[in-house]
């Protein structure tokens, strides 16, 4: 499978939020997943990066110009160097089979919303987690809950929504996903 990790590429947050990306990162790469990925070198992006060429799965980076520098510390991937944002954001979830928010800063959380939106909005068959140990995503989560409360959503977006709490979790909804994905023949 193809799976889109969004994640931050800020080097001083919680060694934690490192620590949980290792885990997952390597249990996806040792399934031989692609990793598409906003080619990034540094902090949580860099582990993908690490985990996924150390087993030596198939590596597709897509980045701005204003990021272009990076790409030559990331020899094992295939990169695309997009004109903007818009355009990125675009690519990597359409180039996906599953997207996988890990902790971030504003960047992903916009992704996390942009992400939910093309799935609920448009009926996308694609499996979108929020992976949320340690409680990073929980004001944001707060936030879904708050519009719901006040009738801007309905439940029913968490339809389209996963949250995985740990990787046991995890690994429940990215088994179901594995299933769908060989069942429709991507």
């Amino acid at each position: 499978m193809k799976i889109l990790i969004s994640s931050s590429q800020n080097e001083n947050i919680d060694e934690k939020y490192k620590e949980s990306a290792h885990k997952i990162t390597s249990f996806l790469a040792d399934d031989k997943n692609t990793l598409v990925w906003g080619s990034g070198c540094r902090s949580i992006m860099g582990i993908c990066y690490e985990e996924f060429a150390k087993k030596d799965c198939e590596i597709l980076g897509y980045t701005t110009k204003k990021y272009v520098d990076e790409i030559e510390l990331l020899p094992k991937a295939k990169h695309t160097v997009m004109e903007d944002t818009f355009d990125l954001k675009k690519v990597l979830f359409n180039e996906s089979d599953m997207v996988l928010v890990l902790p971030g800063g504003t960047g992903t959380v916009s992704e996390l919303f942009t992400y939910l939106e093309e799935v609920r909005s448009n009926d996308v068959n694609k499996t979108l987690v929020v992976f949320d140990e340690y409680g990073h995503f929980s004001k944001v989560l707060e936030v879904i809950e708050d519009l719901i409360v006040r009738k801007f959503n309905s439940n029913s977006i968490y339809d389209y929504l996963h949250i995985a709490h740990n990787l046991d979790e995890f690994k429940t909804i990215y088994d179901k996903c594995k299933k769908e994905t060989k069942k429709i023949g991507l």
